[in-house]
């Protein structure tokens, strides 16, 4: 025989409610300065040739035309950030983190809606009781 309580059912909503909308919010902020750190123009210069350096390749420059990756380094990160680390394609950032990048903005697109989703549909219902901060000490009159 299972007994329903109610107390806990709601703190198990309270508590789905708050990861989901911590999770949205995370996932949200983070999708927005993805976007401005690889999609603003001059910006996405510096922080891709950034990304490359972390992953063992050497950006492009005047002097070197390609891109170069060391032993197991590179490979994915390099096709995807190279484009964005080129000074002559600077300008067009938003196209390229588009053509580059539009596989994973949408699967994460699709995290922020489905976590979004989760979180106002567990934050319907009753709403749970609150308990003050600290207890009332006042004399009762």
């Amino acid at each position: 025989m299972r007994h329903n309580n109610p107390a806990k059912s709601i703190f198990q909503k309270n508590r789905m409610h708050a990861v989901c909308k911590t999770l949205f919010l995370a996932l949200l902020v983070s999708l927005v300065l993805f976007a401005i750190a690889f999609g603003t123009p001059v910006l996405s210069m510096f922080t891709s040739a950034k990304v490359l350096q972390w992953v063992g390749c050497t950006s492009a420059g005047f002097d070197n035309p390609a891109i170069r990756c060391g032993y197991g380094g590179g490979g994915v990160v390099g096709e995807r950030f190279g484009p964005l680390s080129y000074w002559f394609t600077t300008l067009l950032a938003p196209y390229f983190l588009v053509r580059h990048f539009w596989d994973v903005m949408l699967g994460w697109l699709a995290l922020i809606l489905l976590f979004g989703g989760l979180a106002t549909v567990s934050g319907k219902g009753k709403p749970a009781l609150k308990r003050p901060a600290w207890p009332d000490t006042r004399p009762e009159t």
